[in-house]
């Protein structure tokens, strides 16, 4: 095999801490990772340090050098589909899992992983879903509901009205009930779509953005359910980590800022928030456990908060899985969080009080997507043709890249995770610059610069940030100015990927293939696929 890459050389976490657990119940020697990329390679590492056997999927034959985590696993399966299409075939994962005789499915994020039919269909076949049960996914899963059980647990909501709305009329009414500005939002939305913000209520147009929400998120998600909630301007954005053993114990690791944000998706992360002070973070996390508790949640999952200047919060919504921006909790507190999804997976039940949960230290993710952040952070495809990531001190890479990497349009276009750990929140930033003066890709389009100009600017530097940060701070005004357009050399072609239109479409015609257990050769378009269809399930 080939000498990897700098940024593939596994970084051993700060503090060695081990959970105690008790009662194990099931062996798992080997897991299947049902996922790509820098997810699947970040599973193998703790894998590999626990022992485990490992299985990886490629989408066909011919593709490997194009995902490394085939070369870092045990073995490793085709799914014989081009792009997305097979990491979506729950019964040929399944069938795969069992070829490959594995005891344990690991779903990452998006793609299956908070998928409540899927945790079934594993549990039929004796297969252990490294996640929540079916019914905890399909509770939270449902915004609606997840809000429910929030209430019902004491969390503040914003003022609303959390049901299914059913027509044009009902729409209007609750409008002028609720008050500009208001969210018309999708009870299974996810990713940034299935949201509409009304400032103004004018009858016929909100009747068409109505109507247009609720076809496109039936086609996108195979439920039209749209609920209506106050807006809530300019908040930040922060999440509470949590972990149930299934039982009723349910322990917290901190919260998380993600408030800086485009498209109402996450770009930075930051632990512990700069925001929250003791007493305000010490009642969100209790809030969280209880919910947790209430559920007897099982694995990992995220409690979400949006928090306004005046320090008041409200419930937003539940993710169930492992989160894109982990490493960074994992950072402040010493643990391997991936190592405790799986040591619940095998009905470990946690030994530990929340005071032995010790934080240090600040870190920051930075995600890294092939973007055109000059062009409305406009997604590409291409191929990566110099590729030298960054390195020294309290700077982990996450990453699958390296030179001649293929980013196809297809998937997300997530293709790094910088993320930097220190002592305090401004040596993190002197280190981030730092990082990415060093950090190298050429071949397609990257937010480095983006980056570069974000942390020069002095409100970022105080912490003074929320989710409208990047239009409010004119960064993109900046850095049209500091970095103008740059065309790329005429040999290097770069691919546009599909907008969220066109995959409404897709995922109508998928959708209803998977309902209706069509053959694999559909007549769906497996490359019209959308500029980033597993970030539906991601944030």
């Amino acid at each position: 095999m080939a000498t990897l890459p700098l940024n593939l050389i596994c970084v051993k976490l700060r503090i060695g801490i081990k959970f105690r657990f008790r009662n194990t119940t099931m062996e798992i020697k080997k897991i299947l990772i049902a996922n790509r990329g820098e997810i699947a390679i970040r599973i193998i590492r703790t894998c590999k340090e626990m022992g485990i056997k490992t299985v990886a999927l490629c989408p066909q034959k011919g593709e490997e050098e194009n995902f490394l985590e085939t070369k870092l696993a045990d073995e490793y399966y085709f799914l014989e589909e081009e792009g997305i299409l097979g990491y979506l075939d729950q019964r040929k994962i399944i069938e795969i899992a069992k070829r490959a005789g594995v005891q344990a499915i690991h779903p990452g994020y998006g793609f299956l992983a908070e998928n409540g039919n899927f945790s079934d269909l594993c549990q039929k076949n004796n297969i252990k879903f490294i996640g929540p049960r079916g019914d905890t996914l399909r509770k939270l899963g449902n915004k609606i509901e997840a809000t429910k059980i929030a209430k019902s647990t004491g969390f503040p909501l914003l003022p609303g009205f959390y049901k299914s709305i059913q027509n044009e009329k009902e729409c209007l009414e609750l409008a002028k009930k609720i008050g500009t500005p208001f969210i018309l939002k999708a009870a299974n939305g996810g990713g940034g779509i299935g949201i509409e913000i009304i400032e103004k209520i004018e009858p016929k147009k909100l009747m068409a953005v109505f109507q247009t929400l609720k076809r496109e998120t039936n086609h996108a998600f195979g439920s039209d359910q749209i609920f209506i909630a106050k807006f809530l301007p300019n908040p930040h954005h922060i999440e509470i980590q949590i972990l149930g053993d299934g039982r009723g114990k349910v322990l917290h690791f901190g919260e998380r800022e993600c408030s800086v944000q485009r498209r109402n998706q996450k770009l930075i992360e930051e632990a512990p928030s700069p925001f929250l002070d003791k007493k305000l973070r010490e009642k969100m996390s209790n809030l969280a456990m209880r919910m947790g508790q209430s559920l007897k949640y099982e694995n990992l999952g995220t409690i979400e908060f949006l928090v306004g200047e005046d320090k008041k919060f409200y419930f937003l919504e539940v993710n169930s899985r492992l989160q894109v921006e982990h490493p960074i909790t994992e950072l402040i507190t010493g643990f391997d969080l991936v190592e405790q999804q799986i040591r619940i997976a095998r009905g470990e039940a946690l030994d530990l009080k929340q005071k032995d949960i010790k934080f240090s230290g600040w870190a920051m993710e930075f995600r890294i997507y092939a973007e055109d952040a000059l062009n409305n952070f406009q997604p590409q495809a291409g191929i990566i043709t110099k590729y030298l990531p960054p390195g020294g001190k309290g700077i982990e890479i996450h990453s699958f890249c390296q030179p001649g990497q293929k980013i196809f349009p297809y998937f997300d276009n997530l293709i790094s995770k910088l993320v930097i750990f220190a002592e305090n929140r401004k040596s993190v930033i002197e280190r981030a610059k730092r990082a990415f003066d060093e950090y190298l890709i050429e071949g397609v389009p990257t937010l480095i610069p983006f980056y570069r100009v974000l942390l020069e600017n002095k409100n970022f530097l105080e912490g003074k940030i929320n989710t409208s940060f990047i239009e409010k701070e004119g960064i993109i005004q900046n850095l049209g100015e500091k970095y103008p357009k740059i065309e790329l050399p005429k040999e290097i072609k770069t691919e546009k990927i599909i907008g969220e239109k066109e995959l409404a479409v897709f995922l109508a015609r998928l959708y209803q293939n998977l309902k209706k257990e069509e053959s694999k050769e559909s007549e769906t378009s497996k490359w019209k696929l959308m500029e980033r269809l597993q970030m539906l399930f991601e944030e």
